[in-house]
């Protein structure tokens, strides 16, 4: 399994696998039960300019993803001053059939989110990191899915093109950020494969996140949105052999 080496140094140019109608702003590099939905605020977040972001091994024996985002990384500011991320920034944590991903906001006034995504192989090693902002001018796209918002901006990092075949879709606006990912090698999970399978809530301490299995494939979509949302949302998608998965074809 490949891992993120010691102390690798990141900048924040503007990287990632976006296309025109996606946002403008996104670096991805490729490497208790809620109670109440929990709203993206930008209001805490400091304003020192963001210069790069020092990634270390994930500490061995770490069991939470979360423990290991903030203790992996370290956030390097314009003025020489250092600063690690905090677990009250964490929108969503999601873990299932040894995948992990952790979205949150992150210190950086132009791009104030990230979802982080990692995969275990006896220990966390984290395989990538989209970094993102709302965008000064809409590029939001319609999605076709049940959802209250029919657009939302879109970022996709696609993981195929190395020895970890996931794809990864993150949907989001100033309120709202949802995962979605796909991937045929996971480890043993519970349920059948299905053409009409069944949804399995999990028990997250951030946000809200379901599975299923079809196809194949294990499908996982995760956010800081309600349980119902999440729900009808997921019944939405399209089969995961549809090319336009996981958007719905308008045609």
């Amino acid at each position: 399994m490949k891992r993120i080496g010691a102390a690798c140094v990141l900048t924040l140019g503007l990287v990632g696998c976006t296309t025109p109608k996606e946002m403008e702003s996104v670096e991805t590099v490729q490497v208790e039960e809620v109670k109440e939905v929990k709203s993206i605020d930008e209001s805490p977040l400091p304003r020192q300019d963001v210069i790069g972001t020092t990634i270390t091994d994930v500490p061995a024996g770490t069991e939470r993803i979360s423990d290991a985002v903030v203790a992996q990384i370290t956030i390097q500011y314009e003025d020489g001053s250092t600063g690690h991320l905090s677990k009250d920034m964490i929108l969503t944590e999601t873990m299932i059939g040894g995948i992990g991903l952790v979205a949150m906001t992150v210190p950086d006034r132009e791009n104030p989110f990230g979802v982080f995504i990692y995969d275990r192989e006896g220990e966390w090693g984290q395989r990538g990191m989209q970094r993102f902002g709302m965008p000064q001018s809409s590029t939001a796209v319609a999605h076709g899915l049940d959802f209250p918002v029919k657009e939302m901006n879109v970022i996709h990092s696609d993981y195929s093109g190395a020895d970890w075949p996931v794809m990864l879709w993150t949907l989001y606006d100033e309120k709202r950020l949802i995962s979605i990912i796909s991937t045929d090698d996971f480890s043993e999970v519970e349920g059948e494969m299905s053409d009409q399978p069944k949804r399995y809530v999990l028990d997250q301490s951030y946000g809200n996140g379901l599975y299923y299995l079809s196809q194949g494939r294990l499908i996982i979509v995760t956010g800081n949105i309600s349980e119902e949302e999440l729900l009808t949302l997921a019944d939405s998608l399209p089969k995961p052999s549809s090319v336009s998965f996981p958007f719905v074809d308008s045609k």
